[in-house]
């Protein structure tokens, strides 16, 4: 899995495009409930059609070993994001070096950032399990800022008797992200964040026996400057994230087991007298269990854990300041059955159990003081692909 430069599709090529040339596309329409609480939209005690996703992707083997490609992304989530395009990647992958074990190569333009085992392909529904990722790690909610960048990388394959090993270095600028400002600074904040200085992406990945046993460990490194608007309560300060993450997954025949471990360092600084200067380390983990009942239905089970600051595990700095306590954690209970109709088609439902909501995205809930502690979120999946 880990040896895809691109995000990769079960579903035949399209026949009138010539052997150099592939085109693929996917469609997920998702629709929530919740009973306390606003996920995607207005989902509290109704049905919101909340996240809405379609890609269509071409690549191009230009040369033996040149590869373009490119993917344009529409996408609707809530208050999150009303609905916008925009290019999700676009690059030149160019294999510099190969060897009877492996690869070098460079990428260069918009690139997927390397992030655990699916921060990659975390749009295309049928590459990971559940209709929601766990949300303490592939954050939906500062989605823009993690999933790629506007830069290079540099990349090794090598395949060996004792495994095979993948290595990426990537070094660009993040994307903005709204969302990621109003989970930092509250939704009042009328000013942007742009990239203060190009950021870091690295991923060290390790499979035995062809991924029966794959391991991970990524770490980013980026700084976000926040620049004010004309009347601002906020100054120009600088926000910086370092999330350092621990991946591991078995795949059995019939049983798949994953867990992933993430301890992120942040750092808030020069915002002014209204947000003094902070350094916390936020933790996050989840264990998950895949089995694969029939040949086309798969059930899922899994717990995740998330706290903002590991040293304040019940929320009490939050009380200090006017705030609820469960805003610090996220406790969360997830199981989700997937039925492939074909190919081409999936179905999945979802059933969340949560306690905390420190994933909650600020966008569908602008007043804290209204959110709940304790509150179950359903969800219903139907997507396409070709």
């Amino acid at each position: 899995m880990f040896f895809a430069s691109l995000p990769t599709h079960a579903t035949d090529p399209i026949d009138w495009l010539p052997d150099s040339m592939q085109l693929h596309g996917f469609l997920t329409q998702a629709f929530f409930h919740s009973s306390d609480n606003n996920f995607y939209g207005q989902s509290d005690d109704g049905i919101s059609p909340g996240l809405t996703e379609v890609g269509l992707n071409l690549s191009y083997q230009a040369l033996d070993n040149l590869t373009l490609a490119a993917q344009g992304l529409y996408r609707r989530a809530g208050d999150v994001d009303t609905g916008s395009f925009r290019l999700d990647y676009g690059l030149a992958d160019l294999t510099l070096y190969t060897y009877e074990n492996g690869r070098i190569g460079i990428r260069g333009g918009r690139i997927k950032v390397p992030f655990g085992l699916y921060n990659e392909t975390r749009d295309v529904s049928f590459t990971h399990p559940g209709i929601l990722l766990a949300q303490g790690i592939y954050f939906d909610r500062s989605r823009s800022s993690f999933v790629s960048s506007d830069g290079g990388s540099v990349y090794l394959d090598h395949i060996s008797d004792y495994g095979d090993f993948s290595f990426k270095v990537n070094v660009g600028q993040p994307q903005s992200d709204r969302e990621l400002l109003t989970s930092v600074l509250g939704n009042t904040a009328p000013g942007s964040f742009d990239a203060n200085r190009p950021g870091v992406a690295t991923q060290l990945n390790y499979e035995i026996n062809g991924g029966e046993y794959a391991f991970a460990v990524s770490f980013i490194d980026f700084e976000l400057k926040y620049r004010p608007a004309a009347i601002d309560n906020f100054e120009a300060g600088k926000a910086r994230f370092r999330p350092l993450l621990f991946s591991a997954q078995y795949n059995g025949e019939k049983l798949s087991l994953t867990g992933e471990y993430l301890h992120q360092w942040y750092e808030l600084r020069r915002f002014g007298a209204f947000l003094p200067n902070r350094s916390l380390v936020a933790q996050s983990w989840y264990v998950e269990a895949d089995y694969r009942i029939l040949p086309k239905w798969q059930a899922s089970v899994r717990y995740n854990e998330l706290y903002v600051n590991k040293d304040d595990k019940d929320g009490s700095l939050n009380a200090l300041v006017g705030l609820p306590r469960h805003l610090g954690f996220a406790k969360d209970w997830m199981a989700s059955l997937r039925w492939d109709v074909s190919s081409s088609w999936m179905l999945r439902a979802e059933f969340h159990r949560i306690d905390g909501t420190a994933w909650l995205p600020a966008a569908d809930n602008p007043d804290p003081n209204l959110t709940k502690r304790h509150w179950n979120l359903f969800a219903l999946q139907l997507s396409y692909r070709f």
